[in-house]
């Protein structure tokens, strides 16, 4: 889209210029001519074309600067800072999961892959009312790899005890943090 003239802009310029036309004509017509009365009023005419056409331009430079911090607002919202926040919600989508599972697990006892996934679902609908499609599978890979589940004689996934699944987990960069700030300076 270019900016231009609006009609009501177009109406004034035209008005103004066909007013000053005619008042030009009929003060030379006139017998006594005074060349500083038709001076006067080519200024005025000339002076609010001007006047029109200036602030068009001042109209069109602020339209551009809104464009230009339109585009640099949205440049702000693409790139490093963009892909680190869905990188951060990703991570914490997949926290949730492998806490989910656990928790399922932990209440449960022993539970099969597709029973693990209908409780978890369950969970999820009962506590905030949404309905999705649990990746269990995914979480108990998570929770395999971290040494915290394993599977019976048959199939079905078991948990260890939450002090140990702790303990095996080990020290979180939270927990350093909070502790680091409990010590005393200088120890």
């Amino acid at each position: 889209m270019n900016p231009s003239l609006t009609p009501m802009d177009w109406v004034k310029f035209l008005i103004s210029a066909v007013i000053g036309l005619v008042t030009l004509i009929s003060s030379l017509e006139m017998p006594k001519a005074d060349i500083w009365v038709v001076v006067a009023i080519l200024s005025g005419v000339i002076g609010y074309c001007a006047k029109i056409y200036f602030t068009f331009q001042a109209n069109m430079v602020a339209y551009q600067n809104l464009i230009t911090k339109s585009m640099y607002d949205k440049q702000l919202d693409s790139g490093k800072g963009t892909l680190l926040h869905l990188c951060d919600d990703v991570i914490q989508q997949e926290v949730k999961e492998v806490i989910i599972s656990y928790y399922i697990l932990m209440e449960q006892g022993k539970a099969t892959i597709q029973d693990l996934d209908l409780r978890c679902e369950q969970l999820i609908k009962e506590e905030f009312g949404v309905e999705c499609n649990f990746d269990v599978v995914d979480a108990v890979k998570k929770l395999e790899k971290l040494g915290i589940v394993s599977r019976d004689s048959i199939g079905r996934i078991l948990c260890v005890p939450l002090k140990r699944a702790n303990e095996i987990i080990g020290t979180t960069t939270e927990e350093l943090v909070i502790r680091a700030q409990q010590a005393p300076a200088g120890s």
